[in-house]
């Protein structure tokens, strides 16, 4: 038992040493703050100025190359080199395209490419490989089995059983 009275005075004692220490530091370490500021003079307010900020504009370029630079969101995508993308994207167009079927009447005949329904004179997108391209269907030839189509500037013709 005296050895457990031991024990506690001594943490008891422990404890009251800790808290001496911590508030004699905080003691300490507050009377320089407060002697500092009562002898610190008011810092000195400099005017706004009157010249009229210096704006930065940012300067976008758009490549003709591969080599002047990519699209950062879609690096693989040629979509940005200018002409020669439209180009390249309509030739590849023109192999992905397939008639799948003509239905409908002879008043109203339905085409369908690839996996889109089309009607005469109508514009709508049609899913290819490496896409989505917005083509319009010119005519509709229900005897012939062929559909005229115009895509950008080019028009092209679809058979039925072509691939």
């Amino acid at each position: 038992m005296k050895s457990f009275n031991l024990i506690t005075c001594s943490i008891q004692s422990l404890g009251l040493l800790c808290v001496a220490l911590v508030s004699t530091q905080a003691a300490e370490t507050a009377k320089p703050l407060v002697a500092h500021a009562r002898t610190a003079a008011p810092a000195a307010v400099t005017p706004p100025s009157t010249e009229a900020p210096v704006l930065l504009l940012s300067t976008f370029v758009v490549p003709q190359k591969a080599a002047e630079g990519r699209d950062p969101f879609f690096p693989n995508s040629p979509r940005v080199y200018g002409e020669n993308a439209v180009t390249n994207r309509t030739a590849t167009v023109m192999v992905d395209l397939v008639l799948k079927g003509i239905s409908g009447t002879t008043e109203r005949p339905l085409a369908i490419i690839n996996t889109t329904t089309f009607t005469v004179g109508e514009s709508n997108e049609v899913i290819l490989k490496n896409g989505r391209m917005r083509i319009q269907c010119v005519e509709i030839n229900m005897a012939a089995g062929t559909v005229l189509l115009q895509i950008g500037t080019v028009r092209r013709e679809l058979r039925l059983g072509d691939k």
